[in-house]
């Protein structure tokens, strides 16, 4: 026989086992793994520059932290100059070539992550290098994770919020 209290316990499993996936689809890791699926995309070979390169993207990727550093960076750039970046961060080279790739969260609390990513120029399993290594700050914001930092290595360390921040155009 069916209770009332049943059915409300039923209704609520239902209720929250259903939000489950739309709660995993909308976390940090989630957005990073939606970049570098796009990136692998064809050849893999266009890069992460559809993240940063135009304003209104970086307003959809980024939080207003880093936003704010970019416009300020780019107010510091002589017309016709480079800008603050000069590189794919998403892929951390010059010449990207993603053919796979792996993302997994190294750490997260309610408002902040730290989400790690692999990539590799060869398809099959990964073997993680420095070089392909790259590791994003995630911060919820209104709602949505937004990146809030970029980090890795090429010759050196890098961030993305230290190069916005150090800019002198």
């Amino acid at each position: 026989m069916l209770t009332r209290r049943t059915l409300l316990t039923l209704t609520f499993a239902t209720a929250t086992v259903a939000a489950l996936p739309a709660f995993a689809a909308n976390g940090p890791d989630a957005v990073i793994t939606a970049i570098y699926q796009r990136v692998a995309t064809g050849a893999g070979d266009s890069g992460g520059a559809f993240v940063w390169v135009e304003e209104k993207d970086r307003r959809r990727y980024f939080s207003a932290r880093i936003v704010k550093l970019w416009l300020e960076a780019s107010a510091k750039t002589p017309q016709g100059d480079q800008g603050p970046i000069d590189f794919d961060l998403v892929t951390n080279s010059q010449d990207p070539l993603v053919k796979a790739f792996d993302v997994a969260i190294e750490k997260q609390d309610a408002r902040t992550a730290i989400v790690v990513v692999h990539i590799s120029d060869k398809a099959g399993p990964m073997t993680p290098t420095p070089r392909g290594t790259i590791r994003y700050d995630m911060v919820l914001e209104n709602d949505r994770w937004r990146i809030d930092d970029i980090r890795g290595a090429i010759d050196t360390p890098w961030s993305l919020r230290k190069m916005l921040a150090d800019f002198k155009g």
